[in-house]
């Protein structure tokens, strides 16, 4: 990580992190932007070995369609209270606890279950 969490740069940058059944590797980064959100997406492995060895491209995502499933796909992901950690200021995982009364989120599998359910015909013949 370039960037941790908690020092006076990134103070306002929270690091979850989701390890599940499903290796990805999504890299989207969403800024807030004053109730105008800018959304990218791209290859980079943002870790000091990658910078000097590889060519990383980031794109900014205009499409509004493409960037409001990419919102909700991160929010997806950050409601997850199952797989998902915090990268505390000491690069430490602090898993995420479940607030009782709320529903078990679990992110891969709710993409699994969205993406089949829309890709599957409903009655296959």
């Amino acid at each position: 990580l370039l960037s941790h969490p908690g020092q006076s740069y990134s103070r306002n940058i929270r690091v979850t992190r989701i390890v599940d059944s499903f290796l990805e590797h999504a890299r989207i980064w969403y800024f807030g932007n004053n109730h105008h959100p800018k959304v990218f997406m791209g290859s980079p492995d943002w870790m000091r070995r990658n910078l000097y060895r590889r060519i990383e491209a980031v794109t900014p995502i205009l499409d509004p369609d493409l960037r409001a499933s990419l919102i909700e796909m991160l929010n997806i992901q950050l409601a997850d209270n199952q797989k998902a950690c915090w990268v505390d200021a000491q690069l430490q995982n602090v898993f995420k606890k479940r607030t009782p009364g709320t529903p078990s989120v679990r992110a891969q599998y709710n993409f699994y279950e969205q993406l089949k359910n829309s890709l599957l015909p409903h009655n296959p013949t």
